[in-house]
């Protein structure tokens, strides 16, 4: 193979934030000058938010029925639940969507009810609602679909499914269009309008405030939203929502209950990947766990992260982590060819 440039380190550029300002500083003085700087940095500037920031709470109101379209949709699930109706969670292939699915099928689990998850594939069908799969689900029976990380721009799809005889949630985290959809509720806080103060939730930080605003309004004995956050932290980092207010307290449960009470399958991944749980960190969900999942819906179906999350027997979901973790150096060496080819071209 012809010599490239990638054999060489590529020059840093460093980019360094203004030095604080001095009446920030001062606001700020109780800090040490360089944690002043370290919070200034990102983007905190009275002693107030910043000691939240710092004691992982937040200093807003995170009631989940300030969202848009929330009361409407606990309604709906709930007589769907209640008149046993045929529900399918419409997900994404990447690690948000597939935590997305996985948490609000195993909530729905828990009060046994048998969700069904559909998530797109990735080549065939494309990203989010898709009108041969609508087509499908209304051919199986489905009364209600509830998208996650996906849906607040289906207007034509969304319009389909209304059609054949389904209702349609729609939980996402994306910018909509000039038009909303015409679904039953619509659940997103970029929306026009929208008063839910933290407006960057990742896909399954709002699949999780559905639960938590259903469990407020129809407690279940020894069900707790609490039971999905380490899906929510996985899910939200590898998303790249930015770790402040409510994120960061998310994730940071998240990150406990994944120290002290993983699940199976993400045990299972943990040990393929190398990683402590008992020290697990924001990285490890990054660089570790999160590429592994996202794997599976670049290279194949998305399902097998969907199953890992959502299986207790510990053959079965140490096959797939194995199954995950090979799809993984698959899509490594991948990129890494496609780099080099492209370097070929460009030098």
């Amino acid at each position: 193979m012809t010599q490239t440039r990638l054999d060489h380190p590529l020059p840093k550029r460093w980019r360094v934030h203004h030095p604080i300002p001095a009446d920030i500083s001062q606001s700020l003085h109780k800090f040490s000058p360089l944690l002043r700087q370290l919070l200034y940095n990102r983007g905190y500037q009275d002693a107030e938010s910043a000691a939240a920031f710092l004691s992982r709470e937040v200093n807003f109101s995170t009631d989940p029925f300030l969202l848009s379209g929330m009361d409407q949709a606990v309604s709906r699930l709930n007589s769907a639940i209640r008149d046993g109706e045929r529900i399918v969670v419409y997900g994404d292939y990447d690690a948000d969507g597939v935590t997305s699915t996985a948490l609000l099928v195993g909530f729905l689990s828990g009060l046994g009810v048998e969700a069904h998850p559909y998530i797109p594939d990735r080549y065939d069908e494309g990203y989010g609602l898709n009108e041969q799969a609508v087509q499908q689900l209304a051919e199986e029976g489905t009364d209600l679909i509830i998208t996650v990380d996906c849906g607040v721009r289906a207007v034509k799809e969304v319009t389909l499914a209304i059609d054949l005889g389904m209702d349609v949630i729609v939980t996402d985290h994306h910018f909509p269009g000039d038009i909303l959809p015409p679904a039953f509720a619509v659940i997103d806080p970029k929306q026009q309008g929208d008063p839910y103060p933290e407006k960057y939730l990742a896909g399954v930080g709002l699949a999780y405030k559905l639960v938590q605003a259903y469990l407020a309004r129809y407690p279940q004995e020894g069900v707790h939203a609490d039971d999905w956050l380490d899906l929510v932290a996985i899910g939200t980092v590898v998303d790249l929502a930015p770790l402040k207010g409510e994120n960061r307290m998310l994730v940071m449960r998240g990150l406990e209950k994944i120290r002290h009470q993983p699940r199976q399958g993400i045990y299972s991944l943990a040990q393929v990947a190398r990683i402590d749980l008992s020290k697990c960190n924001a990285s490890n969900l990054g660089f570790g766990l999160g590429p592994r999942l996202n794997a599976a819906g670049r290279l194949d179906s998305a399902l097998t992260s969907f199953d890992l999350l959502t299986t207790a027997n510990p053959f079965e979901t140490g096959q797939m982590a194995q199954q995950l973790d090979s799809y993984n150096k698959e899509r490594q060496d991948l990129t890494k060819e496609i780099q080099e080819t492209a370097a070929d071209m460009v030098f």
